[in-house]
Formats: C-alpha cells, sequence, structure tokens
C-alpha cells in the first residue's frame, strides 16, 4: 500500500468510497476542484493500483499555519487495517511541510476516537459548533406555515 497525491483518475474510486458511508457530501465537481486548488491537500491510499481511501483537507487562506482536515475515508473492506492513520498522518507531515502549525479535524463524535486515540489529535476545547444554511423554498414554505398556523 502507498499514500500519493491523487489525481482527476482517482475521483471516481473516492466518490465510491464516500458512497459506501452512504454519504453524497463531496461531489465529482468538488473532488476536481480540489486538485486545482494549491491550498488543497488530497492524498489516496492505493494498493494493487486501486484506491481504498483517501483524505483531504487545506491550508486556511488567511492564515497559513492553520490547516482543517476535512475528510478521511478508508474502503469498508479495507478498514480496522492502519490505512485511515497513514492517511491522516501523511496529511499532517504535508501540512506540516507547506508552512501549518496547527491542524484541525471538523469530525463527527463518532469519529473521535480514531482522531484522538489512533492519530493522536487533542480534544482542543477552542471551538463551539454554529452553522448557518442557505434557506430553500421548502424551508421558507415550511416557515410560512408555521407563521400562519
Amino acid at each position: 500500500m502507498r499514500i500519493r497525491k491523487a489525481t482527476e483518475t482517482d475521483v471516481s474510486a473516492c466518490l465510491q468510497i464516500q458512497k459506501q458511508d452512504h454519504e453524497t457530501y463531496w461531489l465529482e465537481n468538488d473532488f476536481i476542484a480540489a486538485l486545482r486548488n494549491i491550498d488543497v491537500i488530497f492524498l489516496v491510499a492505493e494498493e494493487n493500483s486501486k484506491i481504498i481511501g483517501y483524505v483531504i483537507g487545506y491550508l486556511a487562506p488567511t492564515k497559513r499555519t492553520d490547516c482543517l482536515l476535512s475528510e478521511t475515508r478508508v474502503n469498508i473492506h479495507h478498514r480496522k487495517k492502519g490505512i485511515g492513520t497513514k492517511l491522516v498522518n501523511a496529511f499532517v507531515t504535508e501540512a506540516f511541510k507547506k508552512g501549518a502549525s496547527v491542524i484541525y479535524a471538523e469530525i463527527e463524535e463518532k469519529h473521535l476516537p480514531f482522531y484522538h486515540d489512533a492519530c493522536k489529535f487533542s480534544k482542543s476545547h477552542d471551538w463551539i459548533e454554529v452553522v448557518m444554511r442557505k434557506k430553500t423554498s421548502k424551508n421558507i414554505c415550511d416557515e410560512y406555515k408555521k407563521l400562519i398556523g
């Protein structure tokens, strides 16, 4: 197994790995745009010429010493073999080479043991999660219905 920089030919395999977890957050165009962005770190794990995992994140464009690890995924048939940890370690190495001094990972609670125990990230307690989503016509209609009863 080797870890290398992702290329456009890896995108479809990364999408398939994402779908194994019933996720559709990243689209093909998102991965392709990421490949073209110099602030993005996008690595894949390859075994026998097949992509079995990936990690993606970026240096903050305003403060290049901060880096955000956005996602780590491994093919379901290759999990629990240390591949995710190797991907994260390679990401961290690449981020530090590019000038990062701190790496944040935005993760779901269920992934905390992986990042904390296997990858040696520490809980920062620096951030409180907040979100704002663009309102869709469905959201607006639902809010209107609440107002009129």
